[in-house]
């Protein structure tokens, strides 16, 4: 790995629940073994913007049940708030994984990314500018390394936002192709079209939806059957913002399937209170050897 890479991404403790609570695991990373592995990926709607109208507290229980349900082994999360890590971390079922911020919520203030896995893992991050930055946690599974980047590039607001983001993901794959192993990137893109194709086709990833339902919109962003993307929308057309991408060269893990989920109105709302302006996407991977 070059000098730069290693200087860029800062090794980051993960916690882990114990008797005490949750604190810094100290134990070395062990190797596990799956015949599958379940990735979920939830841009949430930080409550910065429209607070009024968006019914946060409404909401924050129903993704937490959402990511309940998902009962996937790793979990990306975009704009969690120190509101939502403290829910999460109050949850039993969370006891049975490890996540990449405490009780502090220091890399989440007023918002930021959340990695969660049952698997152990060993974390980096690297901050870009303001509020971005990427996590990505590595993995021993079945004798071979597995990196996963969480992502959530700069969207269409910011100025420049074609050029950061070209940066962004060329800093990222560039670190991932340095890594043994295979890699995924999980996140919010933020993509205008096929801007940033070249760059991910050409260091080897597949967009698993694209792979596994060619003829599928798959929007996770609809403004047309999400009232909550209708109001953050600026300009009310459906994309698939969010995205989950693998590489791997010698094939040792499958796309078997990906969905979307979150999909449903918050019960109680009258329909009108989605969990989140996005649709959350989970996909299980299945090992070939």
């Amino acid at each position: 790995m070059s000098k730069s890479a290693k200087q860029i991404f800062t090794p980051r403790p993960v916690y882990k629940y114990d008797i005490q609570g949750w604190q810094a695991n100290t134990q070395p990373v062990a190797s596990v073994n799956l015949a599958t592995l379940t990735i979920a990926n939830f841009n949430v709607l930080c409550d910065l913007y429209e607070k009024e109208k968006i019914a946060t507290e409404k909401r924050l229980p129903a993704i937490v049940e959402q990511l309940r349900q998902c009962n996937a082994d790793i979990i990306a999360i975009q704009e969690a708030t120190p509101n939502l890590l403290d829910l999460l971390l109050s949850q039993t079922w969370l006891r049975n994984y490890y996540i990449c911020e405490s009780s502090t919520a220091a890399t989440v203030r007023p918002y930021g990314n959340l990695l969660l896995s049952r698997l152990p893992f060993t974390l980096v991050d690297h901050q870009f500018f303001g509020r971005k930055r990427v996590l990505v946690g590595s993995y021993e599974i079945n004798g071979q390394l597995l990196h996963i980047a969480a992502v959530h590039l700069t969207s269409h607001r910011s100025q420049n936002a074609l050029e950061k983001r070209q940066h962004q993901l060329t800093t990222i794959v560039g670190y991932l192709q340095q890594l043994p192993g295979n890699s995924l990137i999980a996140g919010d893109f933020n993509p205008r079209g096929n801007e940033q194709e070249k760059i991910l086709t050409g260091a080897g990833y597949i967009d698993i939806w694209q792979k596994l339902h060619p003829d599928a919109a798959g929007y996770t962003f609809d403004p047309q059957r999400n009232s909550l993307a209708a109001l953050m929308s600026l300009q009310g057309i459906p994309a698939r913002l969010d995205r989950i991408l693998l590489r791997s060269q010698n094939h040792d893990w499958q796309a078997q399937s990906i969905d979307l989920f979150g999909c449903e109105p918050v019960t109680g709302t009258e329909g009108k209170i989605y969990p989140s302006d996005h649709f959350g996407l989970r996909a299980v991977l299945k090992a070939t050897r």
